[in-house]
């Protein structure tokens, strides 16, 4: 069994994502590396390394999930670590790299992340940059789980050429949410320019998250069909 999951940096300005590393589950060990081509263009702006694996040309290997990522996990401790499972889907059956895809292991204090590589078959994530866009503050009394939206290309964009805006529609009013995160936008343009038909849906809603610097934060759900 093969489980592998993508570590994201954001840029503390621009909060421009890159991907920088893989977590990799195969036959029970872990083992992380990083990996180009995003690494160069992520050190370039101010990347070190991720805490805990500081050779950035190294492959590092545990029995167990490595301790410096089980330590952005919820804590057993805490008397509301079941409420937080439940709030994700999740029970006190699930593993660690289950609760750890479904967090993303993020912290307030730092700006890693970790996501699912992409796979068509299940495409969920953040509507990135919705700080950047007036839009969201227009619909957000209107705007609801299940509610349906738009994915648009945007090629001139120029912080990424692959750039998808997310579209909400409202009584004829189209409204800008923001965008598909960066780490999915190279995949998910090819699958829109072959014309694949899709439905994208908002699968929760959060206007006050603590660990995300946006306006709001949509969780959005899509699935394909040639």
């Amino acid at each position: 069994m093969t489980n592998e999951m993508w570590l994201i940096w954001k840029e503390p300005e621009t909060r421009q994502r890159y991907t920088v590393g893989k977590l990799l589950l195969e036959n029970n060990k872990y083992k992380f590396q990083y990996v180009n081509p995003e690494l160069n263009d992520a050190i370039k702006v101010g990347f070190d390394y991720f805490p805990g694996f500081p050779n950035i040309n190294a492959s590092y290997d545990s029995d167990e999930l490595f301790t410096n990522i089980e330590t952005r996990l919820p804590n057993k401790s805490r008397p509301d670590y079941l409420d937080i499972l439940n709030s994700y889907g999740l029970d006190k059956n699930s593993t660690k790299l289950d609760i750890l895809k479904a967090t993303k292991g993020r912290l307030i204090t730092d700006n890693y992340e970790f996501v699912p590589v992409f796979n068509k078959n299940k495409v969920e994530f953040d509507v990135a940059g919705t700080r950047h866009c007036t839009d969201v503050q227009k619909c957000k009394n209107l705007i609801k789980v299940n509610d349906k939206l738009e994915l648009e290309m945007e090629p001139n964009n120029k912080y990424d050429q692959n750039a998808i805006k997310v579209i909400f529609t409202n009584k004829g009013i189209r409204y800008h949410l923001g965008y598909v995160p960066r780490y999915y936008t190279k995949e998910l343009t090819k699958l829109l320019k072959e014309d694949y038909e899709y439905s994208a849906l908002i699968e929760s809603l959060n206007f006050e998250s603590e660990l995300n610097d946006e306006d709001i934060t949509a969780y959005v759900k899509l699935i394909f069909s040639k």
